[in-house]
């Protein structure tokens, strides 16, 4: 098989290391890239940015052998403290390892947070966030994109501000087609494209049957657009043609290495502005870069976990994780838009498991229970437009 790596580039210029340790869980400091080839998955570089001289964010001690990065003033006020935040959700906060691991709880929420980690715990749920908290004076940082943006959304929604209006009308973006087969596993001659629009369709007629009004990028074995940019553009403008409340990409995964160990779901929101992507661990320039796609960041973490939570629930796989990426086809749409990956093509036991209609029917039933969740927050929450108070 022929896969491509999530490309890692590091920029020396205005760069700043963040160190994650993912002991246990994932080599590299980060949640490796689980996606290798498809462009509708890989960071698309935006136009230059103009400088933001506002962004700004403590220095990490860099790994062995690494030059130490500039070290700014802290506490810096893109950051918040441990103690602020937990306030700020409504949560208790009790101290395992005092500055370095710590418990937010109420009776329906434990939200476990650690030092030099980008992954938290929400109620046994894996988390990533953009950036690692950092361990400063007998306390822990947070950054305020991270609390605003990822905790706020899936801990108190209320929150938010300017609630979406009732979702009503979703676009199923069926991942590939035509000549982009995707993911390919050559043992069992299965194609994720196949796999993708025949999840879709399935998705289609459940969320009808709940008063969705659906529309599918594709409903046939075809390339939207010649080239592949042109394809994702094409996906992220029936969505807003149509006015699209919802925006959901269905895919299937793979890696290169340690094919059989690697397994399970994943669900990607659009990557907030001013943060790296989790497929690489430096800060650059262009992530100042303000994307369509960051028009919605709490409401995509509200989405995204949502179908997470459901995807879990019903299927009873691995967690792979609520992440984010710069994904092309996440960063073009104007409305609250996730990337689900619904299990690995290159696992042998998982690619069989894909490949019967039996369980795309039980993905396309949890990913529809997950939207429908999504649905009653919002209503909940109150009229369109309505802001909370702080």
């Amino acid at each position: 098989m022929k896969f491509r790596c999530v490309r890692q580039v590091a920029l020396g210029v205005g760069l700043l290391l963040v160190g994650q340790s993912l002991a246990g869980q994932e080599p590299g400091g980060r949640s490796a890239p689980t996606r290798p080839s498809s462009l509708s998955r890989v960071e698309v570089p935006p136009p230059t940015p103009r400088a933001n001289k506002s962004v700004a964010a403590p220095a990490v001690p860099a790994p062995a052998g690494r030059k130490q990065a500039t070290t700014p003033r802290f506490p810096d006020p893109e950051w918040v403290n441990i103690t602020t935040a937990a306030r700020r959700l409504g949560l208790k906060l009790d101290w395992k390892v005092r500055g370095r691991e710590a418990l937010l709880t109420d009776k329906a929420t434990r939200l476990e947070v650690a030092a030099d980690r980008i992954e938290v715990d929400l109620n046994g749920q894996r988390i990533f966030l953009g950036q690692a908290l950092l361990p400063r004076g007998g306390e822990l940082f947070v950054t305020k994109i991270d609390l605003e943006r990822c905790l706020v959304p899936l801990v108190r929604p209320a929150l938010i501000g300017n609630v979406k209006r009732r979702p009503q009308v979703i676009v199923i973006d069926p991942g590939h087609g035509g000549p982009d087969k995707g993911m390919i596993n050559e043992r069992l001659n299965l194609f994720e494209k196949t796999f993708t629009l025949d999840t879709s369709q399935r998705l289609k007629k459940i969320l009808e049957a709940r008063g969705w009004k659906v529309v599918l990028t594709r409903n046939d074995d075809r390339q939207l657009k010649p080239s592949k940019a042109d394809d994702l553009r094409r996906r992220a403008e029936i969505a807003d043609e149509v006015e699209a409340d919802v925006f959901v990409s269905i895919h299937f995964n793979a890696v290169e290495d340690q094919v059989e160990k690697v397994r399970g779901l994943e669900v990607f929101r659009f990557t907030p502005q001013h943060q790296p992507p989790i497929s690489r661990a430096m800060r650059r320039l262009d992530d100042a870069q303000l994307s369509p796609g960051n028009g919605n960041d709490a409401w995509n973490s509200l989405l995204a976990h949502s179908i997470q939570n459901a995807m879990l629930t019903r299927l009873k796989l691995e967690d792979r994780g609520f992440k984010h990426e710069r994904f092309a086809v996440l960063r073009l749409v104007s409305c609250p838009a996730v990337l689900i990956e619904g299990g690995f093509m290159s696992n042998m036991s998982e690619a069989k498991q894909i490949a019967t209609p039996a369980y795309r029917q039980r993905l396309a039933e949890a990913i529809a229970d997950g939207l429908s969740d999504y649905r009653s927050t919002l209503e909940k929450l109150g009229p369109a437009g309505k802001a909370a108070t702080p």
